[in-house]
This record gives C-alpha cells, structure tokens and sequence, in this order.
C-alpha cells in the first residue's frame, strides 16, 4: 500500500465529503442515509487506485480506514464550511420550518453568532461518530466492489505468440 496514495486520497475525499455534506440546500441531501458521507468514503477508494494506476488495490479493510479517515477529515471540513454559510442556510431552513408549520423552538429558528456556534458545535459532535462510521463502511463497500485479483504470471515456456 502506498501511504502517500492513501493520505492524498483520503484528503480529497474528506474535503468533498465535508463541503457537499454542509453546503446549505445540497446538506439536505445529506439526510438521506449519509448520502455525501458514502460518496466521500467510495471516492477515496476510486481515488487510490486511480493514483496507483490499477497496479495495487486496497483491500476491504485498508477501504474502510481510508473511508474513516476521509471522515475525520471531513468533519473538519464541515465544521468550517458550516460556519461559514450558517447565515445563509439558518434562514432558509426557518422558513421551511414555517411553510411545514413546525411548532417549537428550534435551533435554526435564531441566526445568531451564540445559535451558530452551539449549533456548529452540536453537529461536529454529531458528525465525529456518523462520517467516520459511514465513511468507513462505504470504503469498505467500495474496496470490495473495486477489488481487482492480481494477474498470475504465465507459466514458463507458455507463449502466447503461437507455434514457431
């Protein structure tokens, strides 16, 4: 296993995990099963073998620690992205709260720095479970779907050229 295919792999699908799993309307998205964080996770295995050329592939386990380490890093990710366009999707989530005349007091109901905060630190709390769990599982998934057995060699004296 090449470990710099691995980082680089896990890095970039840990940034697409965390920015299309917290971009406000495409997060929505998010709530059907970890939808983004099961992209991320496969992304990483296609990623790897796309950088190891199809030469070595990773096997089920090496998969999911690829996944779960994309997970991390897209928890970090996430956690800023959703920092950053809280003011932009608390808005909007209120107002879909109210067309679906939803009663109580909700979190997203105050757009405030406090309601970002606690909000921002509730969900990387959330997510420091959820994205590496799936992350790990769709890695796994994605090593097994992707999983190539290597080539036997010719036996000797064996050509393919034909009789002479």
């Amino acid at each position: 296993m090449n470990s710099r295919s691995f980082v680089l792999s896990a890095l970039i699908a840990g940034v697409v995990m965390g920015v299309l799993a917290n971009l406000p309307l495409l997060n929505l998205i998010n709530c059907i099963l970890c939808f983004w964080i099961w992209v991320g996770g496969i992304l990483g295995v296609f990623l790897y073998r796309r950088f190891q050329h199809g030469e070595s592939g990773l096997t089920p386990g090496q998969g999911a620690g690829l996944g779960a380490l994309a997970g991390l890093i897209g928890v970090f990710v996430g956690v800023v992205v959703y920092a950053v366009t809280a003011a932009i999707s608390m808005p909007i989530f209120a107002a879909i709260a109210r067309n679906l005349q939803v009663q109580g007091d909700l979190p997203f109901q105050q757009a405030g720095p406090w309601a970002i905060l606690s909000s921002a630190v509730f969900f990387m709390v959330v997510n420091l479970v959820c994205y590496p769990l799936f992350g790990a599982l769709s890695g796994f998934v994605g090593a097994s779907l992707m999983r190539t057995e290597p080539k036997a060699p010719a036996p000797p004296g064996d050509s393919a050229a034909g009789p002479a």
